[in-house]
């Protein structure tokens, strides 16, 4: 039985019960999950703050004899059929079972504090029904059904997971698997990966690629993640609709005073157009079987690291880039077509006319706001740690990871090209909006195992560096990204290229 289901019918049942209190009911609501675990069985069971005890009781009874009523009819089903359950009734029955026996002992505790509150009534005090409720029991205590992620896209990892076993070993053992390691603390969880697993099938190749439509709690938190680990995500770069055409406006238009009765002069500012397709970031990561199968969070970390990291760098690596495009497979980084200004210096005075000379363009093309840096995180932290004459830091609060520098954000990535300190206008680079993630894995799969693998199905070429995912007992996990960007104008970024700043010069 599934737990919302069991909430919404008890907390029907009191409502018929009690009409006449359905509106102070609206105010003093809150939900008891009670983990009772049966078997590896977690049901949660519903309690309303404000109503009496009594009819707790009568609601629960009520939940109670239509689940009896319903394995009566499953049974009785049977018997005319002459024949045993079917797994599917199995399956019904013994989750009713469950249920009825938890409601069992709940209603045990129901009574005893029914026996025990008789005892201990008390005046009803306040100015509302909230105060009054409060006055008779206490302030409201939610208690939450899951337990929260020990780190970010947990859950998500934990489908990824259950999904994986159930095609390497089947769905019954990856349900066992999650009631094992996840019923206690998560019981949501092996709910949906319940229906997760039941919606894979057995053939060969691809499978899993519909893990993100899952269950969307579970994916956003691992998008996040995602997103947190690329600089890429962290820019405010302007979104735009995936196969629309944008005008783009390269340079400033001019506008004009003009008389009475004569003729406007017609300003012509250049423009481009851009119109962004979705293209696919994909990522590999290999992973042992045994990795999947080990049920501690430090297994489960390393299965998310391996999904996240890839891409991350991919993303990050692509975007900082001075590649040019490749049509339909990836877009152009955002230096391409940028001349690089060579650096004035690895002191102090080489950093400050280095600035200069980022801004220059900017600042000549009136766009000078809303500008932000990017660079490696060594290079963020060397600027931090340079000082001036006097011992005093030239440039305080920087940190590998980033901070201010001349007014405008700096960020530090690894995945930025060495040397590099760009300077950019985020709200001037195109991107197509989140389009979500999507996770695959074989088992069977032959991988070549190289960042710049050389196999294309049109044109097949030979490669000593494959592995088989079967011979290896490992699992192939690819996540892919539908993602694109590009530059609205072409003055929306400028870099240094051979920066070194921090560096003692030799004499």
């Amino acid at each position: 039985m599934k737990i919302i289901g069991l909430i919404a019918a008890v907390f029907a049942a009191i409502l018929i019960a009690m009409p006449a209190q359905a509106a102070d009911m609206a105010n003093t609501l809150y939900v008891f999950a009670s983990g009772i675990a049966a078997h590896g069985h977690t049901i949660a069971l519903a309690a309303v703050a404000g109503v009496p005890i009594a009819d707790q009781i009568t609601a629960f009874e009520q939940k109670r004899a239509a689940l009896v009523a319903t394995n009566e009819g499953i049974m009785t089903k049977a018997a005319e059929a002459g024949s045993t359950l079917d797994a599917d009734q199995e399956e019904a029955f013994d989750d009713n079972q469950k249920d009825i026996e938890a409601i069992d002992k709940h209603l045990v505790r129901l009574r005893a504090m029914e026996k025990s509150s008789a005892s201990r009534a008390q005046a009803v005090t306040g100015k509302n029904g909230v105060d009054g409720t409060q006055s008779r029991s206490g302030p409201t205590i939610i208690i939450k059904g899951d337990a929260d992620e020990k780190f970010e896209g947990q859950n998500f990892t934990r489908l990824v997971i259950a999904k994986t076993l159930a095609r390497i070993e089947g769905v019954g053992f990856a349900l066992e698997v999650a009631r094992k390691r996840w019923a206690d603390r998560n019981p949501t969880l092996v709910q949906v990966v319940r229906a997760a697993v039941a919606g894979g099938g057995s053939d060969s190749g691809e499978w899993g690629a519909e893990l993100v439509t899952a269950d969307g709690r579970y994916t956003g938190d691992f998008i996040d993640y995602l997103y947190a680990r690329t600089l890429f995500d962290n820019l405010p770069l302007r979104e735009v609709p995936a196969n629309v055409t944008i005008k783009g406006q390269d340079g400033t238009a001019t506008a004009y005073w003009v008389g009475q009765s004569k003729s406007i002069p017609v300003s012509k500012p250049d423009f481009f157009n851009v119109n962004l397709t979705p293209l696919k970031v994909a990522a590999l990561a290999v992973v042992s079987k045994e990795l999947l199968r080990d049920s501690t969070p430090a297994a489960e970390m390393l299965v998310r690291d391996a999904l996240v990291e890839a891409s991350a760098q991919k993303v990050d690596g692509t975007f900082f880039s001075a590649a040019a495009a490749v049509p339909g497979v990836s877009p152009a980084g955002i230096l391409n077509g940028v001349t690089a200004i060579p650096s004035a210096g690895n002191d102090v005075d080489g950093l400050i006319t280095d600035i200069k000379a980022l801004y220059a363009p900017f600042i000549t093309a009136n766009n000078a706001s809303g500008l932000q840096y990017a660079t490696t995180e060594s290079l963020a932290k060397s600027i931090g740690l340079m000082q001036n004459a006097l011992g005093q830091d030239a440039f305080p609060g920087i940190t590998a990871s980033g901070g201010t520098l001349k007014g405008d954000p700096i960020s530090g990535g690894g995945n930025v090209g060495a040397g590099d300190l760009i300077l950019m206008k985020p709200s001037d680079i195109y991107k197509i909006g989140d389009r979500g993630v999507e996770v695959s894995m074989s088992t069977e799969a032959a991988i070549e195992m190289a960042d710049n693998p050389a196999g294309a199905s049109d044109t097949p070429t030979a490669n000593a560096s494959v592995v088989s995912m079967f011979q290896t007992e490992s699992v192939a996990l690819k996540v892919v990204r539908p993602l694109n960007f590009a530059k609205r104008r072409a003055s929306a970024v400028a870099y240094v290229g051979d920066a070194d700043y921090g560096t003692p010069v030799t004499p």
